[in-house]
């Protein structure tokens, strides 16, 4: 899987969608603008539905959120809620690959591909995907 950057400062759900369904951000950005009237200036924050039906579009399930315990718990692919300074949370990506373990998050302040900062993340919530 490839990390994809957001293009907007509140576009982490749509750039994890991206990531998931294999797509370009602006390809999931017309999509929402398309199905989900948000508006074209933004902003862009998602709920787990927007992310539902957005992944649904593109043939993946969203099942339902789950209070974070442990990284041992989530599936191989997860949406991860974690907190961030401010009034909104954060959508990154939890990947799982054999014995390897990262996430996949859209900041543009976030220089590195994988991130194995787990201290620094405080997950909130989780949701796994699974391919429809």
């Amino acid at each position: 899987m490839k990390r994809v950057l957001q293009e907007d400062a509140t576009g982490c759900g749509l750039a994890c969608v991206a990531m998931v369904a294999g797509k370009t951000y602006p390809e999931v950005r017309k999509l929402t603008l398309e199905y989900l009237g948000f508006d074209p200036d933004g902003p862009f924050y998602t709920t787990l539905e927007d992310l539902r039906y957005l992944l649904d579009w593109y043939g993946y399930k969203v099942l339902r959120w789950t209070p974070f315990k442990t990284y041992e718990s989530p599936s191989p692919i997860s949406i991860l809620e974690v907190k961030r300074t401010g009034l909104h949370t954060h959508w990154v990506l939890l990947v799982k690959c054999g014995l390897d373990m990262y996430v996949l998050d859209p900041s543009m302040n976030v220089k590195t591909e994988r991130r194995r900062d787990w201290h620094r993340l405080r997950p909130i919530s989780y949701a796994n995907i699974i391919k429809a």
